[in-house]
């Protein structure tokens, strides 16, 4: 089965390979889940731990409600999947570990629990601040342990919250702490404690959702329903997914960027070039690809269903999906395409073609019946 996992700086990528057999791609960002989706077979799972921010946009809710609308089980844990699955996991994203449970009870409130700043992708996303969960679950051990005092612990606590962010760092509550005039014994035993034991819960949390994942798929546990029956057996409430505009804005800049890597792989071109000179030098090749995602669109649009060999003829000049919707669009196309016959001067030959085809319905001057009756307003009829 198929298993796609976002992952930064929260694990190593070599440490997570050693729980779960995937594919791991760099921290999700927009249209990384829909591509994934979009006009193909979908994943059979697809794990979130960490997202990118700031620079470029966030990954949407909408690209993740799209996978489980097409039976994708989407987890998440540790960080922007904890977010999400937090947001969403009434609709059937599964969320994972200790963060996931802090933002779905409000325990977390704020995005910036989980950020951190890390280092680019060639030195392997190495943390370079410690995020606040961290922060927060190395001090509760603390403390539970008995190394600081309650007070010392809400103390350390709010002052690392203040921090920005990018600032965030054991040496920096430690700092706060002779500042705050913490004694030097539980500033020592604090630091003592985090050097052996280095808390990190986005870690852990991360480990967690990877095994989940490994379990789930040697259960064979089914995909996610969108029938008001969540993946976990109960709590998922089902939903529609509604396409809007800029969702579908979203489709089109995710097929562009795709067809932008594909026209590079295999031509070295831009598409816009590519199709300049194939409409110029080849335009039956431009029209028949125009033809085929029209039709494909207009047939996933219209939800029609077709066999592979409609009426069991195998040698009709059409496809299945063209045939279904020449049933559908019969009387929209006639007229056109009488005028294209008659502006390639080619009336005749076809009225003499189709001339034993004419005499046995379709050449008097009333039409025989064609087995479609005009719809009647339902309600009473007078």
């Amino acid at each position: 089965m198929s298993v796609y996992v976002f992952l930064g700086p929260s694990l190593p990528v070599e440490r997570a390979r050693e729980v779960l057999d995937a594919v791991y791609l760099p921290p999700v960002t927009c249209g990384d889940v829909t591509e994934l989706v979009l006009d193909r077979e979908p994943p059979a799972v697809i794990g979130i731990v960490d997202g990118l921010f700031e620079q470029v946009p966030t990954v949407w809710h909408k690209e993740i409600l799209y996978a489980l609308s097409k039976g994708v089980r989407v987890f998440g844990a540790s960080s922007m999947g904890a977010l999400r699955a937090a947001e969403l996991h009434t609709f059937g994203m599964e969320g994972v570990g200790r963060v996931f449970e802090g933002y779905r009870a409000l325990e977390y409130e704020d995005d910036d629990e989980v950020t951190l700043v890390h280092a680019p992708a060639d030195e392997g996303y190495r943390p370079l601040s410690e995020a606040m969960v961290n922060i927060r679950a190395g001090l509760g051990a603390a403390r539970d342990a008995g190394l600081i005092t309650s007070g010392t612990c809400d103390l350390l606590t709010a002052a690392a919250k203040r921090a920005f962010y990018p600032e965030r760092s054991w040496g920096q509550v430690l700092k706060a702490g002779r500042d705050l005039h913490v004694t030097a014994d539980e500033l020592e035993a604090l630091r003592d404690y985090v050097r052996a034991n280095r808390p990190d819960v986005k870690r852990d949390d991360a480990l967690a959702m990877l095994t989940r994942i490994r379990q789930v798929l040697h259960d064979g546990t089914p995909p996610h329903a969108v029938d008001g029956v969540g993946a976990d057996g109960g709590t998922g409430t089902g939903f529609d997914f509604e396409s809007t505009y800029y969702w579908e804005k979203l489709l089109r800049v995710v097929r562009q960027q795709r067809a932008a890597r594909e026209a590079h792989a295999r031509l070295g071109t831009e598409p816009a070039a590519l199709h300049e000179y194939v409409a110029a030098h080849e335009p039956d090749a431009w029209h028949a690809a125009l033809h085929e995602v029209l039709s494909a669109r207009e047939a996933d649009r219209l939800g029609l269903l077709f066999a592979d060999q409609p009426d069991g003829r195998a040698s009709s000049p059409l496809s299945p999906r063209d045939e279904a919707l020449v049933r559908h669009w019969q009387g929209d196309m006639t007229g056109p395409l009488l005028d294209e016959l008659g502006r390639r001067g080619l009336v005749d030959a076809v009225r003499s073609a189709l001339g034993g085809a004419l005499a046995e319905g379709w050449g008097s001057e009333k039409p025989a019946e064609t087995g479609t009756a005009v719809p009647q307003p339902s309600g009473r009829r007078e």
